[in-house]
């Protein structure tokens, strides 16, 4: 594993909510009419959403778009209320007064939104990244697979690298094969347990 963005839950700089409990309580006086956008039914947006819903007890009206690109512009053209997104994509936004942000998926605050309590501080079960990994396919050599493993180590530990990486807002959490494993295994096993409870989701995608 090479990054890892802990999700940020922001809102519509338009919208009332200060706080997580005021959204929540919100949500929960009107059950299915607030809304998020995300980047498809499934999506990794999708699944912080189902999240936060299922932690919180609430229910939101998801609007599927065909990308994250389009979600973010939902929510800066006001026809969604809320979305969950990389730190990158929104802190620009957040900066610019359009968006504010609630609260953060991760296990601990992200450097460059400090003020934004996690979902855990708040009393929330939930965690979620937005995670990138390099994969090779089953059976490569294993001479080959430490070449691989070895040069990646040493790419991520670079100044270029890390600069880079500090430039698009990204955390490096770089974890080797046997870690990464372990954090697959964890990880799948949430997507699986939030997509069950989910069911089939029917949704025209949003043109």
């Amino acid at each position: 594993m090479i990054s890892a963005d802990p999700t940020i839950f922001v809102v519509s700089a338009e919208r009332p909510w200060k706080s997580v409990k005021e959204f929540v309580d919100d949500a929960k006086k009107r059950p299915g009419q607030i809304s998020f956008s995300s980047s498809g039914v499934y999506g990794t947006l999708h699944m912080a959403m189902e999240m936060l819903s299922h932690g919180a007890g609430i229910g939101l009206k998801h609007v599927p778009y065909s990308g994250a690109g389009p979600a973010l512009t939902a929510i800066l053209g006001g026809h969604v209320d809320t979305l969950a997104s990389g730190p990158a994509v929104v802190i620009p936004h957040i900066k610019a007064g359009k968006l504010r942000p609630l609260a953060g998926w991760g296990a601990k605050r992200v450097a460059s939104l400090p003020d934004v309590a996690t979902f855990k501080e708040l009393g929330y079960d939930i965690e979620f990244y937005i995670w990138a990994g390099l994969f090779a396919p089953r059976g490569t050599p294993e001479p080959v697979m430490k070449s691989i493993r070895d040069s990646v180590r040493q790419a991520v530990n670079t100044a270029e690298f890390k600069t880079a990486m500090e430039k698009l807002q990204t955390p490096i959490a770089y974890l080797d094969a046997p870690e990464f494993q372990k954090f697959w295994d964890k990880d799948a096993k949430m997507l699986s347990d939030a997509i069950k409870r989910m069911g089939k989701v029917e949704i025209p995608e949003a043109k």
